[in-house]
């Protein structure tokens, strides 16, 4: 009998309704402030209510959105103490990344880091802020990737999306996009020479500049 590919099992209604309210929240189509519905989530995406209940129930566990007993659910609106927390963590990690990429012999190819470059002044010339926001996020995780330290790629994994919804809100400053190019374009030509001192100090400024804006965007 000859040997039959095996078949690819479809995702659960879970991890459907899980990925479409989650790039709907990452999308910036939820509002700070808002009250949503399960019933009402459910007939959008034309599902019962226990897959929905389940995907929630994750988004919950990450800090993207909060339960309101009896009244539904809203958008989690995180608090400066939240956004301190983050940053922390974030410029402990990702400073130690471009040490290590930068350090890297024989040098890494940073074709990955140079693409999202690219597709994030795309996106803003086309005013996509969904795109550049991606694009964003590429740029940093991909950086994270280059470690091939699987601890700091989990680490970054984890807390992305927390990472993407505050940058929806940074964005919405005036000139706010334009700026986290110029940023990214010191820290990817600092990485690119190899000059370890100065990529820590442009990731660092970028960290904290991006952690202003977010903390302006919360007030």
């Amino acid at each position: 009998m000859p040997k039959l590919t095996t078949i690819k099992q479809p995702d659960s209604l879970a991890k459907m309704a899980y990925e479409a309210i989650r790039q709907s929240i990452l999308s910036g189509q939820w509002q700070i402030g808002e009250l949503y519905n399960e019933k009402a989530i459910a007939a959008d995406l034309g599902i019962s209510r226990t897959p929905v209940r389940e995907a929630l129930l994750e988004l919950s566990s990450q800090d993207l959105i909060v339960f309101m007993p009896r009244r539904g659910l809203m958008l989690n609106r995180f608090t400066l103490s939240d956004v301190d927390e983050i940053f922390e963590l974030r410029k402990a990690i990702e400073l130690a990344s471009v040490e290590k990429i930068s350090n890297a012999s024989p040098r890494l190819d940073l074709l990955i880091i140079e693409e999202s470059l690219l597709n994030q002044r795309k996106a803003l010339k086309q005013k996509d802020y969904i795109a550049f926001i991606d694009a964003d996020r590429m740029f940093h995780t991909n950086f994270s990737m280059l470690t091939k330290n699987r601890r700091i790629i989990s680490i970054m994994e984890n807390i992305r999306d927390m990472i993407c919804v505050m940058g929806v809100k940074a964005l919405s400053i005036e000139g706010r996009a334009a700026k986290v190019i110029q940023e990214h374009q010191a820290i990817f030509q600092a990485v690119k020479e190899g000059n370890i001192e100065e990529a820590r100090k442009v990731m660092a400024y970028h960290l904290d500049q991006s952690m202003e804006a977010v903390m302006e965007s919360e007030l």
